[in-house]
């Protein structure tokens, strides 16, 4: 390249770089280094710009063309070319100055592996007996070792660059997954082995090979040669080396042969390098000695020479001293100190695996149990829980146990410790310090804290389990112990305790140990089996009900604290003697009629409110689990409880109505039909009444109802105009009395709630197959049926209400009343900017202005709607009741999304979830080609056109919104919602269909997938749907439709040329618009693999498909289809097929030479795979599972 033309190119370059640069301009200069890229001299211009002569950045750019032609056109340059390329990188590699940039070593690091991956020993194809020609070592880079070698020798900074070269290796081979590397992976692991391993212990364990022996540099291979460089480095000071060099083994410990470090004692290289004060290169000794005590060992003696020793006393003690002395101060974390302690500690656990093999005479296992303990204590959360899988897996065999049993008693004491509620405490508490450090938003916090709680609570009720004889005493003691202190008093005593303070955390902790404990004897009674079980039984159950006892004794006045100690009695019924029973339900429906307090605000009657309610949810639980306990007293409950009634609300007493039904319909009594029918059908009557059934008529009545017209009336006299700002409109007594009314009125307007509670209470959890359900089912089905058409219809009035169209005609002020009650105000943890305070403060200051009605109103009706939905889903829990009402699938979509304007995101998310997803799920099989071919092409159709919508609007605000906090919440919210609504939406197609390595289908999946693959009609809005959603920019749901799609696939295809035709068309442009985009990284796999069924079972059908495949890929020319074809038929299974075609994506799409960009991906996929290596299970719950007490009564059970 002349002088000239390097000129306008450093010119380019510096436009492109420079801030003050134009957009035109910049455009200008990078379309001219793109027509640089192009050219046929490129390769020799990269060579020649990448020379020292150069600049740095003019360097960079020639080796981005080096890095082009590799990428782009390997596979079309003649044996010479690919020579010269790869002779120009040994070149420049040498060439390398002392003061040139880390990235530019990086660079050349990246293009010598590129080569590398390519063509290293494509000489080993020949026969193992036949020594390849000097052509074939020649064009298969049989030098590179010696190569590498010369760059270890020449200086300091080309060693380096050494380093980088086989980490780099190493990691694409072993690691990652690379395309390239994939379809070389046995010449590729052969030649690893052979420069790494020395040839004394390659002879010992391999036969010889003349070919591979001709690949080698040293006899003593690289393992050997970096231990003693390390070993040198830690002598002379030298931490830059040690970082490399660790980063280097990091690659490299996990796959040789075990007896290799043995032989080379890595492993006290390694402890010296842990002590060296230099924080990286702890952490990367760390990190080192995590994949060395996690690894598979060839022989015994090996894991014995490595781990066995770690686990002797001075091993243990080591470990001690260096975790003892880290100090981390919750008011000034150092990062990488922290971050030392969090893989010091994995480190730590992860020797765990090794416990049952270490050989017990030389293991002091005591201290080594002493050490992971003092981690589960650390007040850094974090830290505590990578401990906590490792306790509960040892708690749950004889074998394990036996291991740990000295340690026990600790550990039940540090997990009693540990059981709190952490989200409750103020930001200053200790753990909420590292919290805040260790998560990003509310939310990932929220997620961890739960999984937190639940591990801890399992060690508390495996270990009780164990340890029966001593657990209900321990922890009598501790809750004499706390009440008896002043924190406990205080917690006892107070009516209103401080949420954020001790005495309420603390007694919260001392009741869900109660719990944890209770469930842990439970357990026991179902997992012992020795001979003296029956003796040991009374005097547990003895101890049992003198704890109950005790606990009926503490006279708690904190609501919030009796509501959770009110849910942990039930937990005692399974152990107690009916005596004792009664006592807590006498207890129970004594706080379900605890005092509302005087001149209370809204806040605190709803404290009250939901202890009233939640001890009436008690109740029936205890309904559930002991009927047949209770029936020799239901007449005495049905005479308290109607005497109860008139102190109760009447959403409350519906509740205890439910309990009695309960009872009656699972007792072995006599009179169940008698006893059903006085519940049940004056709330099934209701439905009938005039008054409701002229509310359901017609909207206008329909707000009426609602109290709509006396709201408006009110608004007159006060003279409110439309538009109002109602929050700066305070109430008057007026205002509060009408308030009053209304609140009254409005949980009775409407039977939804009575009627779900008292259908799903009675048939929770009873097998379709026994005698109690058949009754229940023949008893409800000729009441529900008449009353399905009234429940759709208050369905379809709710929606209605939620349209602007249906207000027109309306008086101004009652249009507007309408639109302030339908909007919806809720706090998001994680998304919502707005403080939970803040936003709490000012819902209660609208408690006190006219805006109160508006939220009110729009509270109940979507309140209304929710249990609408919930109504809905119980009612098809009932066999085939539902399913064969006449056109039911007509009427229920239409209740649904008839008036679908004005549903919001919140209320799809719920009417997916709650209703739709149940109607699938429970659908007979026998009546899925009626129900579901009605069905399925509307709700595919409108979902389909709901997220394209939608997700086009996102697109254009996350562009153009104004980011003020207000529009920039609301938008992130929106968003929000749009991402849970899109997985209800996955979720729910699952239910149809099932999806890729999931559980046995059902028979109502089986037949719906029948009728998908033999209705076009239904399979056609599916997969238009399915193929929409792969490409939204949410990477969570492209994967998982991936996966519906590869669970379908191939019994769709070749069945049907317009269907093969619109897959060719319209899947393939998907699945390659994901492939093309990094940010669908994690569903590439899914993607290659459903794009390679999808190619080789349409290409059989002419070239339609290869044509189509080419018109989708930016740059693809004949010849990259024809090697990507050539490619397909030499590959030996489904992954190389795979692989091909990634390979064929990597060639053809547009290259970016951000190589920040490039390292931070490629980081980003190293850690994501050691995560998933170090998880011993998802330490995060879904956070779009739904868990509300609406849709589950009784919770989840235990497992």
């Amino acid at each position: 390249m002349d002088n000239n033309a390097v000129l306008k190119l450093v010119n380019a370059l510096e436009l492109i770089h420079s801030p003050r640069t134009s957009n035109s301009e910049r455009q200008e200069a990078q379309s001219f280094l793109e027509q640089v890229k192009k050219q046929e001299e490129s390769p020799l211009w990269g060579y020649e710009l990448a020379l020292p002569t150069q600049s740095a950045i003019v360097r960079h750019f020639g080796l981005a063309l080096l890095q082009n032609s590799i990428n782009r056109e390997w596979d079309n340059y003649d044996q010479e070319k690919k020579l010269a390329i790869r002779n120009w990188i040994v070149d420049l590699s040498l060439k390398l100055l002392p003061e040139d940039p880390h990235y530019l070593r990086e660079k050349l690091a990246f293009l010598w592996v590129a080569v590398a991956k390519r063509c290293w020993g494509s000489y080993l194809s020949s026969q193992d007996d036949e020594l390849a020609n000097s052509r074939d070592f020649a064009e298969g880079w049989s030098s590179m070792d010696q190569d590498i070698y010369k760059l270890f020798q020449n200086g300091p900074h080309t060693r380096e660059l050494s380093l980088i070269i086989y980490r780099t290796l190493f990691e694409d081979v072993y690691v990652l997954e690379d395309s390239i590397t994939s379809r070389r992976n046995g010449v590729l692991n052969s030649l690893c082995t052979q420069v790494l391993l020395p040839n004394a212990l390659l002879n010992e364990i391999y036969e010889k090979n003349a070919n591979l022996e001709q690949s080698k540099a040293t006899t003593e291979g690289w393992f050997l040669i970096w231990q003693e460089l390390l070993n040198e480095s830690i002598r002379n000071g030298d931490e830059r080396t040690i970082i490399k060099v660790l980063e280097t083994f990091k690659t490299c410990l996990n796959w040789p042969y075990s007896s290799l470090l043995t032989k080379s004692q890595i492993f006290k290289s390694l402890l010296d390098t842990v002590l060296v004060s230099n924080i990286r290169v702890k952490i990367l000794s760390v990190d080192c000695l995590y994949i060395l005590f996690t690894r598979s060992f060839n022989e015994d003696e090996d894991l014995e020479h490595i781990v066995g020793s770690i686990f002797k006393t001075e091993g243990i003690q080591l470990l001690a001293n260096i975790y003892n002395s880290i100090q981390n101060d919750p008011d000034d974390i150092d990062d990488e100190i922290y971050a030392f302690t969090k893989k010091l500690t994995e480190m730590i656990v992860g020797l765990s695996e090794h416990l049952t093999k270490v050989k017990d005479i030389e293991s002091d296992i005591p201290a080594y149990l002493r050490l992971v303990l003092s981690t589960t204590s650390s007040p850094s959360l974090t830290i505590s829980g990578i401990s906590l899988n490792f306790w509960g897996h040892m708690l749950r065999e004889d074998d394990t146990i036996q291991i740990i049993d000295s340690i026990i008693p600790d550990l039940l004491e540090v997990a009693a410790s540990k059981l709190l509620n952490y989200g409750d405490f103020n930001e200053d508490h200790i753990s909420q310090k590292f919290l805040q450090l260790d998560f990003d938003s509310q939310s990932e916090t929220f997620s961890f804290l739960s999984q937190y709680k639940r591990l801890v609570d399992d060690i508390i009720r495996l270990i009780v389990c164990i340890k029966f004889d001593i657990g209900i005493e321990w922890l009598s003691n501790r809750l004499g112990y706390f009440f008896s202190s002043e924190i406990g008093s205080q917690a006892i005593s107070s009516p209103k305790l401080d949420y954020h303070g001790e005495a309420f955390i603390l007694g919260m902790s001392q009741i869900e140990i109660v719990e944890a404990s209770v469930r842990g004897i439970v357990r026991w009674k179902i997992y012992y089996r020795n001979a003296d079980y029956d003796a040991r039984l009374e005097v547990l159950l003895h101890q049992v009900e003198e704890l109950a006892e005790k606990l009926l004794n503490v006279e708690i006045k904190d609501p919030v604290l009796l509501k959770r100690l009110g849910q942990t009695f039930v937990q005692f019924t399974p152990l107690l003697k009916d005596h004792m029973i009664f006592k807590i339900i006498e207890r129970l429906l004594t706080l379900s009629t605890f005092p509302y307090p005087e001149n209370a605000n809204d806040d605190e009657t709803n404290v009250v409110k939901d202890l009233r309610t939640s001890c009436a949810t008690e109740l029936n639980r205890i309904a559930f689990l002991i009927p047949d306990r209770l029936k020799n007293i239901l007449d005495d409950l049905e005479r308290v409880i109607e005497s109860l009634i008139p102190k109760l609300l009447p959403t409350e007493a519906v509740t205890f109505k439910a309990f009695l039904l309960v009872v009656s319909q699972r007792a072995s009594i006599q009179n169940k039909d008698e006893k059903f029918v006085k519940i049940v059908e004056p709330e099934i009557a209701a439905w009938t009444n005039p008054d409701t059934m002229k509310g359901l008529s017609d909207l206008q009545w329909f707000m009426e109802r609602l109290g709509i017209v006396k709201i408006a009336d009110y608004f007159k006299t006060r003279n409110i105009s439309p538009g109002a700002s109602l929050i700066n409109t305070p109430m008057d007594e007026e205002g509060l009395k009408l308030k009053a009314e209304l609140k009254n009125r409005w949980p009775v307007i409407f039977p939804a709630r009575s009627t779900r509670l008292l259908l799903q209470y009675s048939i929770e959890k009873l097998p379709h197959d026994t005698p109690e359900y058949k009754n229940l089912l023949k008893l409800w089905a000729p009441r529900v049926t008449p009353i399905v058409p009234h429940i759709l219809q208050l369905l379809y009035q709710i929606q209605a209400y939620h349209n602007p169209e249906n207000w027109k005609g309306l008086p101004d002020v009652v249009q507007s009343f309408v639109k302030d009650s339908t909007v919806e105000r809720f706090w998001q943890m994680g998304v919502s900017i707005q403080s939970r305070d803040s936003f709490l403060e000012e819902s209660e200051k609208a408690m006190n202005t006219l805006r109160d009605f508006a939220d009110s109103v729009g509270h109940i009706v979507r309140y209304t709607r929710e249990y609408v939905f919930l109504t809905i889903s119980s009612i098809c829990q009932l066999e085939d009741t539902f399913y064969t009402i006449p056109n039911i699938a007509n009427t229920f979509w239409r209740a649904a999304t008839g008036e679908k304007v004005g549903i919001t995101l919140h209320s799809w998310k719920h009417m997916i979830n709650i209703s739709l997803r149940a109607v699938i799920k429970n659908c007979p099989p026998s009546n899925v080609n009626d129900f579901m071919g009605q069905l399925l092409p509307q709700m595919f159709n409108t979902l389909d056109e709901l997220l394209i919508n939608k997700w086009e609007k996102v697109y254009i605000s996350g562009l153009t919104f104004d980011e003020n906090d207000d529009q920039l919440s609301e938008e992130m919210m929106e968003e929000h919602l749009l991402r849970q609504v899109t997985h209800v939406t996955i979720r729910l197609l699952v239910d149809c269909v099932g999806q890729y390595g999931y559980k046995s289908l059902t028979d109502t999946q089986k037949a719906i997938r029948k009728l998908l693959f033999s209705n076009k009609d239904v399979l056609a809005p599916f997969l238009n749907l399915t193929s929409h959603i792969i490409m939204l920019k949410d990477s969570r749901s492209s994967f998982n439709v991936l996966l519906i799609l590869r669970a379908v696939l191939n019994d769709i295809l070749l069945k049907d040329d317009e269907v093969d035709k619109f897959l060719c068309e319209n899947l393939t442009k998907s699945l390659v618009y994901v492939l093309m985009d990094d940010f669908y990284r994690e569903a590439h796999t899914d993607a290659g693999y459903l794009l390679t069924a999808l190619y080789i079972n349409l290409r059989v059908r002419g070239n339609y498909m290869s044509t189509v495949l080419k018109s989708y890929l930016p740059n693809a020319t004949d010849d990259h289809i024809s090697r990507y074809e050539t490619a397909l038929a030499e590959s030996k299974n489904l992954k190389e097929q795979r692989n091909a075609v990634l390979d064929l994506i990597q060639q053809v799409k547009d290259e970016d030479h951000d190589d920040e960009k490039f390292k931070k991906n490629r980081n980003a996929q190293l850690e994501s795979i050691a995560k998933k290596k170090k998880a011993e299970s998802d330490m995060m719950n879904d956070p779009f599972t739904e868990n509300s007490a609406l849709g589950n009564l009784f919770g989840g059970e235990e497992q």
